[in-house]
């Protein structure tokens, strides 16, 4: 019997996996695809994505950008930029591959191209069963994603409400290297990368341009409340971009996914078990960036699974549901509040970006709200009080 059984091998999957066995814990990882695997993903990582990692992954790292250029709705830009603004990005499948070499590094039994079917009770432990096999352990965390069969196994989650889930489309084009350089940096010695992200193409959500080695990784995402004609927004999204940038595109890989959207009252434990990640909804519901929120609750349920196995006291998982709530849901419930100002209407976009532009102390907010950068954690009084403060009458129009 295993002390830890993780079902799903992305980047929390696996880096809770490895933590837990460089704390001595006998870890079986099962993921249901073959590494490397395609990802949906438009493959950003924020800087604390690099600073939460205990190992360098400067090899895999395709580009560095400093700054976000924000298309409003009216047509106008604004660049969110600072000295610690320092974002990377990298191909989903490169990534999630190294991670997962890392686990195996520390000693974690990986199994790939196996499907968990279903997960049982036993009166010791805990069974996750695929066809012809089945593996035993004193603890489980679920990692498989936001359509992955945990949450519902365990009797966490039947479903996802509308307003927890977003729906994206996504594809990339591809460029030669100098072409990237030309259309995606901040000025003509083209060393300065730049993220672009469009706000007024769709409700509650935006769409988005990544500079990557030899591709652009283009998406359009909302919550799928909002998704009506999201394939006709897509289109002229896709056509808006062809004349700013002055280029046809090619698309390769063109793919529809789904993403959950965190800050809202939810269970992330079961029996001998923990929730993480997508799986668990921990997902920002400003920007949709989710890989920090996976390697940090990862991380988390690591620490627990190895403090349970120790005082042998399966309840004692009781814990990361403590520690969550103290931590990242506390930052996703700021950054729910932040995203219903937002996208309650393009009027709201730009009042907060013009506010942004004029005053810096918004400007550093703004920045780390979508490049989480620091800790979200009383950002919401931060804003609230600097807008009140200094902008008391759009902070009204903004409905604060």
């Amino acid at each position: 019997m295993y002390d830890l059984l993780v079902i799903g091998g992305g980047p929390g999957g696996a880096t809770c996996a490895r933590r837990a066995a460089m704390k001595g814990l006998d870890v079986v990882l099962i993921e249901k695809k073959v590494f490397s695997r395609e990802k949906a993903c438009g493959g950003a990582l924020s800087p604390r994505v690099i600073n939460t990692l205990d190992f360098d992954i400067s090899k895999i790292i395709e580009r560095r950008f400093e700054a976000a250029m924000i298309h409003r709705p009216s047509g106008q830009k604004s660049i969110l930029t600072r000295d610690d603004f320092k974002g990377h990005l990298i191909q989903r499948g490169h990534f999630d591959k190294y991670l997962l070499d890392k686990a195996k590094e520390a000693g974690v039994e990986v199994v790939e191209g196996t499907d968990i079917l279903a997960i049982d009770q036993l009166r010791k432990g805990i069974r996750a069963l695929s066809v012809g096999d089945s593996f035993k352990g004193h603890l489980l965390v679920g990692a498989d994603g936001v359509n992955g069969i945990s949450m519902k196994r365990l009797g966490i989650r039947n479903r996802w409400q509308n307003e927890e889930i977003a729906v994206c489309i996504s594809a990339e084009v591809l460029l030669e290297p100098s072409e990237v350089e030309r259309l995606m940096t901040m000025d003509e010695s083209h060393q300065r990368y730049m993220i672009e992200l469009y706000f007024g193409i769709t409700e509650w959500g935006y769409g988005w341009c990544f500079p990557k080695m030899d591709r652009l990784s283009i998406g359009l995402g909302c919550r799928v409340d909002k998704a009506k004609h999201l394939r006709d927004k897509w289109i002229k999204f896709l056509t808006k971009l062809e004349n700013q940038k002055g280029i046809r595109f090619k698309l390769t890989k063109k793919t529809s996914f789904r993403v959950p959207l965190g800050g809202i009252q939810s269970r992330y434990i079961g029996r001998r078990s923990m929730l993480i990640g997508d799986a668990a909804g921990l997902v920002s519901p400003v920007s949709g960036e989710g890989i920090s929120f996976a390697i940090e609750s990862g991380i988390l349920a690591a620490e627990v699974a190895v403090e349970s196995v120790q005082k042998k006291s399966p309840v004692h998982i009781i814990e990361y549901d403590r520690r969550l709530k103290k931590g990242l849901l506390r930052e996703l419930r700021n950054l729910r509040f932040i995203a219903g100002i937002m996208h309650k209407s393009n009027e709201n976009i730009e009042r907060i970006c013009s506010i942004a532009d004029d005053d810096p102390v918004m400007r550093e907010y703004l920045t780390d709200i979508l490049a989480r950068i620091n800790t979200y954690s009383n950002l919401k009084l931060k804003i609230t009080k600097q807008l009140l403060t200094h902008h008391p009458l759009k902070a009204i129009r903004l409905g604060l």
